[in-house]
């Protein structure tokens, strides 16, 4: 009688070809892991566009029911406390970070922001890429890393204000 011998387990080279695989699925995979905390910084800025543009829309109907929409310089009362809130252009809320639109959002603490000189656009980054949160005076710390929303008034009447991503050094 004959014995045949039958073989049990991997041989070290199909033990070898397979970590080379898991090497290879890891090194393409993980990239794609760590990536995250991009998509996460650009999602939350384009929430935050959203909710600025509602927000200008919302003090553009405020404006039009107090009669100033169409002037280029004026203020409106938001909460209807009888002390007007909200510089507005053409009835859309100003770029200023005191007056302007930052005043109808009420940006949390998980936002920096700062305005151009003069008011003329508002500048928001996460804080956790700018390193604070709140106001700042001077907009460069907001846009220095690349990754910030400017919201700019109309620059005419009959304009709408706009919203810009920069979201390279996200």
């Amino acid at each position: 009688m004959t014995q045949t011998k039958t073989s049990v387990g991997f041989t070290l080279v199909e033990l070898i070809i397979v970590i080379v695989i898991l090497g290879i699925i890891a090194v393409t995979a993980i990239p794609r892991f760590l990536n995250l905390s991009t998509d996460t910084n650009i999602a939350a800025l384009e929430g935050l566009s959203g909710v600025l543009l509602s927000a200008a829309n919302l003090t553009f109907a405020k404006a039009n029911v107090e009669g100033v929409a169409n002037l280029a310089s004026s203020s409106v009362d938001i909460d209807d406390d009888g002390i007007d809130d909200v510089d507005t252009i053409f009835g859309y809320p100003s770029g200023e970070r005191v007056n302007g639109i930052a005043n109808v959002v009420e940006l949390g603490e998980d936002w920096a922001y700062g305005d151009t000189f003069g008011g003329t656009e508002l500048h928001i980054t996460r804080a956790s890429i700018a390193g604070f949160s709140g106001i700042t005076n001077n907009n460069i710390p907001v846009r220095s890393p690349n990754c910030y929303v400017t919201y700019r008034p109309p620059a005419e009447l009959g304009d709408r204000p706009t919203v810009i991503f920069i979201t390279s050094g996200c």
